[in-house]
């Protein structure tokens, strides 16, 4: 069976076995095999609950703006354009534009905003009072807030207060944060879509005791676990190593002159192409889905007497993982044919190293359409924020389609290769020298 024939010739490989290392030790290092550290645990009354973000005016306007100030102050800005962070520092030009900004919310001075907070910031004080209505938010030192009248603020005179005016409306002071988020040139935590990250409110005993409750019965409490161990195999291992597998083992056909032998095999292109990928495949999903089991069964006696899922690592592996899998193993199947160089390890690390920078700023995102990996790093102490997941699942199984589906694409895609190459109509590299000695013939003829 010629299937077997070449998963046995893919496991029996140092590459593979080097793969099979990489997988156990990326996985390790994420403490993916010790859950049984992180348990869920049924609410009590009375105690703290964590934390949820929601867009709060109230609370939004005054922390966004403690933010704004603060970075303002030291001309040192946190964003993120391209999932890379960035600290940016604005011209004198756009720092008065960023300060007429802040003088639109806060109504003060756009003079004293530039003298007063980069005197603030310079003198070492992080202690700016900030106030909606008549009830003032004030910052410490330490980073708490305390709430205080405003005649007590006004009591303070070495003090400046910088607050949000009475009549700002939500929508003004979310186009001005928009403008703001423009200056810095994009991705910081000021761009209307990111101002929820300020609206903090912790979460009340009824709210968590729903998340549990969630977790129970719609988690089976194995499907969050390994929701969780597919974020870290996603996003550590197996969006990025398939790749190398399936470079270093082409390039080593290459090198061993198999390339002659296999474009006069009576066995169809499609069918050669398609086995060897899908032998590919497989050898990549046997270790996921082995540890996915073993990390698994490491909370298991833990929740004795009740109904857990038991196949629940092996849907996330196939829904979750194997798309991962498959873009990458593709990507490196076809460049190499394609070019004969090892090239796609640097484009699928490319692509790799800017969808792991993304980060997790929001679930939305983290399901985004092209995410290679997507995320959903939420472990039993946030109840593995299961509506959050339910909500946006729909968003999760397109992107792991459209995966699947690229996949298959560039798959196909080797195959015409494969066949133009026994055809001789596509000798390797002679493909590019011939596109190259084109242009040069062109580039003659003009120049007589």
């Amino acid at each position: 069976m010629l299937l077997l024939q070449e998963i046995k010739k893919v496991v029996k490989s140092l590459p593979y076995l080097i793969f099979v290392a990489a997988v156990v030790i990326g996985l390790f290092s994420q403490g993916v095999f010790r859950f049984q550290d992180n348990l869920l645990e049924e609410p009590q009354p009375g105690g703290s609950y964590g934390y949820k973000h929601e867009e709060i005016p109230e609370i939004i306007m005054p922390a966004a703006l403690q933010a704004l100030l603060a970075e303002f102050g030291g001309n040192d800005y946190t964003t993120y354009p391209i999932g890379f962070i960035k600290h940016v520092k604005l011209s004198e030009g756009k720092r008065e534009k960023m300060a007429e900004i802040l003088s639109e919310i806060t109504g003060a001075d756009k003079e004293t905003i530039l003298q007063e907070v980069a005197g603030m910031t310079a003198g070492g004080s992080d202690n700016y009072t900030f106030q909606i209505g008549g009830e003032g938010m004030q910052q410490d030192g330490n980073g708490s807030f305390t709430i205080g009248s405003e005649e007590k603020q006004q009591n303070s005179p070495e003090k400046m207060t910088f607050a949000v005016r009475d009549d700002m409306d939500y929508a003004r002071f979310k186009e001005l944060m928009g403008k703001a988020d423009d200056l810095l040139g994009g991705g910081s935590n000021y761009a209307v879509d990111s101002l929820i990250g300020y609206g903090t409110v912790p979460l009340t005993y009824e709210e968590a005791k729903e998340r549990y409750n969630l977790a129970i019965s719609s988690d089976k409490v194995t499907g969050g676990y390994a929701r969780l161990f597919s974020d870290y195999a996603g996003v550590m291992v197996l969006s990025i190593l398939p790749v190398f597998l399936a470079v270093i083992l082409s390039m080593k056909d290459q090198r061993a002159k198999m390339e002659a032998l296999i474009y006069t095999k009576k066995t169809s292109a499609a069918k050669l192409t398609f086995i060897r990928y899908l032998a590919l495949v497989i050898a990549a999903m046997v270790p996921a889905i082995i540890l996915s089991y073993l990390s698994n069964m490491m909370v298991w006696s833990s929740y004795h007497g009740m109904q857990l899922d038991y196949l629940a690592p092996l849907k996330y592996d196939f829904g979750w993982l194997l798309p991962s899998v498959m873009i990458s193993t593709a990507i490196g199947m076809f460049l190499t044919e394609l070019t004969g160089t090892p090239i796609a390890v640097a484009v699928q690390g490319l692509w790799w190293m800017f969808d792991v920078n993304l980060g997790i700023k929001t679930v939305p995102s983290a399901y985004a359409l092209f995410r290679l990996a997507p995320r959903h790093n939420a472990g039993a102490y946030s109840w593995f924020r299961t509506q959050d997941y339910l909500e946006h699942f729909g968003n999760l199984v397109q992107n792991r389609l459209l995966m699947a589906g690229i996949a298959l694409v560039l798959i196909l895609l080797t195959i015409l290769i494969y066949e133009a190459k026994r055809k001789g109509k596509f000798g390797g590299n002679a493909f590019f020298k011939k596109a190259v000695s084109g242009i040069r013939d062109r580039k003659n003829q003009s120049q007589a």
